[in-house]
């Protein structure tokens, strides 16, 4: 069974994919020595950010679909077995 992911994990994995974003551009926009730190971390951050996002969206798709499927099927089973 797939776990079901939460609109906090969503809006976790969204800000973090923004402060991975703005890591990446203050990395190349500044010549300071933590400028490789920076771009590390803001590549790091955002690629984490990516596949947890993705991973969330996908358990919400999956969970709406294993949702529909039951109901339809109870419906079915509820209308008799011909189908009236």
């Amino acid at each position: 069974m797939r776990r079901i992911s939460t609109p906090l994990e969503v809006m976790l994995s969204a800000t973090l994919l923004v402060l991975g974003l703005y890591m990446l551009y203050e990395g190349s926009s500044t010549k300071s020595a933590s400028e490789a730190a920076m771009l590390i971390g803001g590549a790091v951050t955002f690629t984490v950010s990516v596949m947890t996002l993705f991973s969330a969206v996908r358990s919400i798709v999956w969970h709406r679909r294993m949702v529909r499927d039951s109901v339809s099927g109870l419906n079915r089973a509820a209308s008799g077995p011909n189908g009236d």
